[in-house]
């Protein structure tokens, strides 16, 4: 039961990121910031890491909220004009992190691991090829609340919690920063 909670929480975690690349508005990157939180949650209560668990769900539950406050971008933005690129890298980064996450990286549980590679390689693919700030923002922050589960694979039940409060802490404060003024006619908001 467990493995399939934590199988399932791996899935949650890439589908999430993989909504994150291919969103270009505000509910989209919502939606993908929240399911990046439950996969990775999921993740931890299969594993039995409660308060990790918790604290990597609310540091994504309050990320999304002021995300979804802050974006100006109105609109889900799934799959907009030349997103057919950014999906291929979705479905080739999936496969790429079952296989880093099962067969070369050998620490903490194989489906933890799969998320952390699939959110963190998701993330910097879209953190790194947008030119809008706030899903730039999100981006980044789906990478620490991944960052925050990565460093809890590897440690003590103590410095695991540790860790998720401080990728959730690190999430929320990308997520509320304010964005750069943008000159006129920029696809930046």
């Amino acid at each position: 039961m467990t493995g399939a909670l934590a199988l399932t929480g791996a899935v949650l975690a890439w589908l999430g990121a993989s909504i994150l690349v291919l969103a270009d508005a505000r509910r989209g990157l919502a939606l993908g910031l929240l399911l990046v939180a439950a996969g990775l949650a999921l993740e931890r209560t299969a594993e039995g890491s409660w308060p990790g668990a918790l604290i990597l769900a609310a540091g994504g539950l309050t990320s999304a909220l002021v995300g979804l406050r802050r974006t100006p971008r109105p609109g889900w933005g799934l799959l907009g004009q030349g997103s057919t690129p950014r999906l291929i890298l979705c479905l080739v980064f999936g496969a790429g992190a079952f296989w880093l996450g099962t067969a070369l990286i050998t620490i903490g549980t194989w489906p933890g691991r799969t998320a952390v590679v699939a959110v963190v390689a998701l993330g910097a693919a879209r953190l790194l090829t947008t030119e809008d700030q706030r899903a730039g923002l999100t981006a980044a922050a789906a990478v620490a609340l991944a960052c925050g589960l990565a460093a809890g694979l590897v440690n003590s039940p103590e410095a695991e919690t540790a860790a998720a409060l401080a990728g959730a802490l690190a999430a929320v404060a990308l997520c509320a920063m304010p964005s750069l003024p943008v000159a006129a006619g920029s696809p930046s908001g």
